[in-house]
């Protein structure tokens, strides 16, 4: 049932359009982790300093979006690297008592304000605008891990709903391999380019599709020209991972499954955008999320909406951490199970 929320409101700082996008770097002796405020607050870069592996998809082009807006479009930001979707994943356009959300939510279009920034930590924050919420956050690194820590807070005298992503855009190059749990057998379909796979609300086997016979793990080449999103049912265990195949080195999602239930998984093998002139997008996405929906306005249908109490708060952590160099695959999914170092 859809429910009044507080009147949007401004953000802190609501012009993207900058001369000079700062960048702050994160630095240990294995990794780099390069940090633009001004683009969303994005992590733009996640560096291997021996194997010079970088494990974001890079943006194509410079960010174009000058000013926030309901109707913005995600690809007129700087779509590359870690970015958070909040209060929504997709737009959705006013319903019941409800204001709009714009695509991908408020924060990849906003300004964030550095708070506290050292050699290894950096602490930002922004306040939405279609929702009154308020996101601060503290990245750190420390050997081959990124760590983010998060508090999403309520600045309205009344209950709001919100639905949460994390949006990591992985570099990929065909033949990786996507990891998930064990647990993971089938993987609810949200879309799938011209139907490939199936219809959304489809369950798909994970990884061997029993319509094409494909294993969706194994990354395709860029010419491929789909693009998959899947949720995962409930899970109990919190990572998944991607094998860099070439380079012999992987990185793991790491998140706590009481905070984070559900992961989506967003496979773009040059499928999106579906129109114009566009570079097509060649990454893999795998995102925590508080629900298994793609629209706030879905999941509070289904009541799966998270619903912060009037200056409620909401926090959880979040971490990237990168193998050692020349590991197999099994190495590697041991490590990402816990069972052993890589």
């Amino acid at each position: 049932m859809a429910r009044r929320v507080g009147k949007p409101i401004g953000p802190t700082c609501n012009r993207t359009d900058q001369a000079e996008h700062s960048r702050y770097m994160l630095a240990t002796p294995h990794m780099t982790a390069m940090v633009v405020p001004n683009e969303g607050g994005r992590v733009s870069s996640l560096l291997d300093k021996q194997t010079n592996v970088e494990f974001l998809m890079q943006a194509p082009y410079p960010r174009r979006l000058r000013t926030h807006s309901v109707d913005a479009r995600f690809e007129d930001g700087a779509p590359g690297g870690i970015e958070e979707c909040l209060p929504s994943v997709g737009a959705c356009g006013a319903w019941g008592d409800n204001w709009a959300i714009p695509d991908h939510g408020d924060f990849w279009q906003l300004s964030w304000q550095v708070e506290m920034y050292a050699e290894s930590t950096l602490r930002q924050s922004a306040t939405g605008f279609s929702r009154p919420l308020q996101i601060h956050k503290e990245l750190s690194v420390n050997g081959r891990c990124l760590q983010i820590i998060y508090r999403i807070s309520n600045l309205a005298n009344e209950p709001t709903a919100f639905l949460y992503a994390c949006h990591p855009l992985l570099a990929v190059d065909e033949g990786d391999v996507v990891l998930l749990p064990d647990e993971v057998t089938s993987v609810l379909l949200n879309y799938s380019r011209d139907e490939r796979i199936g219809r959304p609300g489809d369950w798909v086997s994970w990884p061997l599709t029993h319509t094409l016979g494909q294993d969706l793990s194994v990354v395709l080449l860029p010419k491929a020209n789909t693009a998959e999103m899947f949720y995962t049912k409930r899970l109990t265990e919190g990572w998944a991972a991607v094998y860099r195949t070439a380079a012999r080195q992987g990185i793991v999602v790491r998140f706590r499954t009481d905070e984070l239930p559900y992961l989506g998984v967003w496979l773009c093998y040059g499928g999106w955008p579906n129109c114009g002139d566009e570079p097509r997008q060649y990454a893999v996405a795998l995102e925590p999320t508080t629900a298994p929906y793609g629209t706030l306005c879905e999941a509070e249908e289904q009541n799966a909406a998270i619903e912060l109490a009037a200056g409620g708060e909401y926090c959880f952590e979040i971490a990237f951490s990168v193998s050692d160099p020349d590991v197999s695959l099994d190495a590697f999914r041991k490590f990402c199970e816990g069972t052993a170092e890589a």
